[in-house]
């Protein structure tokens, strides 16, 4: 095995709650000094706003003295794109040792440990959509094609993109099962294979900060922006969800009834059905759903993808291979059995997304939590709940989810209300060009 000792650089990276990586690069000959003694952080750098700034009245402000950064030495990442350099994810601490109340990393760990306590591995996939533009000659940028939907020219054209990212990302131990070009022009798709939930959320950050950099070595730049531009689709980040056995032997949401009908008809292998305690896991993300979007929705901008006619969700549901709604089971069974979890979009925490779903679902399982009958209708002309219209109305699911908020931490969940109605409220205080267009006029 590689020691961080043997690379030139290394990086150590952890997340703010908007989910952008910070961290600083050492020399690999202090690495081992790292990992025994931690990284210090001043600690308000946690909770920066996307301005970025702080806030007027942060939790920690200049009196509130370091966090620590500690080195997860199993998360040991080479950065490709760099000469000999190495990624490693930490979790923060307080300077005693104590877990720090705003490290999204381990409040997954935590919740993580609530399923294992309950006799469950979380493992996780997922798919993850960007937008790749390009140098308008204007001191701008543009789509990087005008392509869509699987178009074979735009994966011509971005080859050596490809090629580059998905090198990157092997390299890193992460399984890429495809690249395409999605349904908006310049935007793309990577979908990487499932691992256990906390490599998986380590594996998007590394994606994130991997795409930016390589991206930019080629002249272009890559944008997580939920929904780049109107009219049209916009950009998500699909958690495909699954407990297993402590020994990830046995997908516990796998069953052998035929008790589930796919558009198409029964699937068939055989068994298509979900087992009880996927049903109850189903029943708890649908019904914290609302306060969920919070968190997988997280931007005042990831409210204009949550819209009929753009493949994104809008009313609480879920189905067989249903893309109208907000849980899809995908019509790969047995051990492939797994949820998928639309709601979750580009510019979501990673951890904190989640932390925050299995949270759900585990709440679900204790509570035996129906769901209701699968749906194979469009859940858009269907009379469900909707989800949240707008960043603040989630918050406001979020602040009263005791749920949640115990499962991530009360002082984590404050700070993140803070930060993002602080967003909101900069949001409001911006006159956008629309409105002038709409009103200056007639009014």
């Amino acid at each position: 095995m590689t020691t961080l000792s043997e690379y030139n650089d290394v990086r150590v990276v952890w997340t703010d709650l908007n989910g952008v990586a910070r961290g600083i690069t050492i020399p690999g000959e202090r690495a081992a000094d790292a990992c025994e003694e931690g990284v210090g952080f001043a600690n308000g750098v946690a909770e920066l706003t996307l301005e970025p700034g702080l806030l007027d009245d942060p939790r920690y402000g200049a009196e509130g003295g370091d966090m620590i950064a500690v080195p997860d030495t199993d998360s040991v990442r080479p950065v490709a794109w760099a000469d000999d350099t190495a990624a490693v994810f930490a979790d923060l601490t307080t300077v005693d040792g104590e877990r720090f109340d705003l490290c999204a990393r381990s409040a997954l760990r935590s919740v993580l440990g609530d399923l294992e306590d309950e006799g469950y591995r979380a493992m996780a996939g997922v798919e993850s959509e960007f937008s790749v533009l390009s140098p308008d000659g204007d001191d701008g940028w543009e789509p990087y094609n005008d392509r869509c939907s699987y178009d074979l020219s735009a994966v011509d054209a971005a080859s050596g993109l490809i090629a580059d990212w998905t090198d990157a990302m092997e390299s890193a131990g992460h399984d890429v099962l495809g690249v395409h070009q999605e349904s908006q022009p310049g935007q793309y798709e990577v979908n990487l294979a499932y691992d256990d939930a906390l490599t998986t959320a380590d594996g998007i950050c590394f994606f994130r900060h991997m795409l930016k950099s390589v991206t930019r070595t080629h002249g272009h730049k890559a944008s997580l922006m939920p929904r780049p531009y109107t009219g049209e689709d916009a950009n998500g980040l699909h958690f495909h969800l699954s407990l297993w056995d402590p020994e990830a032997s046995k997908n516990v949401f796998r069953s052998d009834d035929d008790d589930i009908t796919f558009p198409a008809g029964k699937h068939p292998a055989g068994g298509s059905g979900l087992s009880a305690t996927g049903r109850h896991f189903v029943g708890g993300l649908l019904d914290h759903m609302k306060a969920l979007t919070a968190i997988c929705a997280p931007t005042v901008n990831s409210y204009k993808r949550l819209l009929p006619g753009i493949w994104a969700p809008v009313n609480i549901a879920w189905g067989p291979d249903n893309r109208s709604t907000v849980l899809r089971l995908p019509p790969e069974l047995g051990s492939a059995t797994r949820i998928e979890h639309r709601v979750p979009d580009s510019a979501c925490n990673p951890y904190l997304g989640m932390a925050a779903s299995l949270a759900a679902g585990l709440d679900g399982i204790r509570n035996e939590t129906d769901p209701g009958e699968p749906t194979t209708a469009n859940a858009y002309e269907e009379s469900y709940e909707r989800l949240p219209r707008t960043l603040w109305s989630a918050l406001e699911r979020l602040e009263g989810d005791d749920v949640l908020t115990e499962a991530l931490g009360p002082a984590l969940v404050e700070s993140f209300i803070r930060l993002k109605r602080d967003e909101f409220d900069r949001s409001m205080d911006h006159v956008s060009g629309w409105e002038r267009d709409e009103y200056f006029d007639e009014f």
